[in-house]
């Protein structure tokens, strides 16, 4: 898979970056590191890949917490998009053209959610400032993309970068979990289990899965 950042990115799923996601996630550009930075992960390439598609594919994004289950479910080709969704308040789905501008960034802003930008903007901060939390374990085949394995552990991070996230994400916060991205770092798996600590010193946590599987 490999996403052209040159095309023009829709202006629904920008609105990821407005809700949370960090400036270095939205700027990034697939395939480019930053300064200092392993492993090649591109969380904003995911955005791309769903908003300007140029292959075919399901993708789905699943979120469970103690309050809420969301199931978003699309099938993707570079003409259309058919959007499931089912949480609280039922199942609802959307059609989107691509040839109509409106019915498309519709359909791409149903997959996204406030949801998503915290996890991403979580991802975005692990590669780039908490590295040691990430390791890489394998490649291979992974839903019909080339794919390289990576490990996510803040638990296992060295003790400057677990002072860093605590400090900043709370005393009871972690991530744990398990991606597969291509070689130019866009995500094809994500599993991961994410605990934020709260202003009154509650931990909440939230389940993510996501797949985008080749068709």
């Amino acid at each position: 898979m490999h996403v052209n950042f040159a095309t023009h990115r829709s202006a629904a799923w920008l609105i990821l970056c407005a809700l949370g996601v960090s400036q270095s996630g939205c700027n990034s550009a697939a395939g480019g590191r930053s300064a200092g930075s392993t492993p090649e992960i591109n969380m904003n390439c995911l955005g791309d890949h769903i908003s300007s598609p140029t292959d075919s594919f399901h993708y789905s994004f699943k979120a469970t917490d103690e309050q809420n289950a969301v199931d978003k479910e699309a099938e993707v080709t570079p003409q259309t998009m058919e959007v499931t969704i089912q949480d609280k308040t039922g199942s609802h789905r959307y059609h989107g053209t691509r040839s109509d501008q409106s019915s498309w960034d519709r359909a791409v802003l149903d997959l996204s959610g406030s949801g998503m930008t915290v996890m991403i903007a979580r991802i975005a901060f692990l590669r780039d400032r908490n590295t040691s939390s990430i390791k890489q374990l394998d490649s291979g085949t992974t839903n019909g993309y080339a794919a390289i394995h990576y490990a996510i552990d803040t638990g296992s991070a060295n003790e400057a970068d677990k002072r860093t996230f605590a400090g900043l994400f709370g005393a009871g916060s972690y991530d744990k979990g398990e991606i597969w991205t291509t070689s130019d770092g866009c995500p094809v798996k994500l599993l991961l289990d994410e605990a934020k600590q709260m202003p009154n010193g509650s931990v909440s946590k939230t389940h993510f899965e996501i797949n985008v599987i080749k068709k």
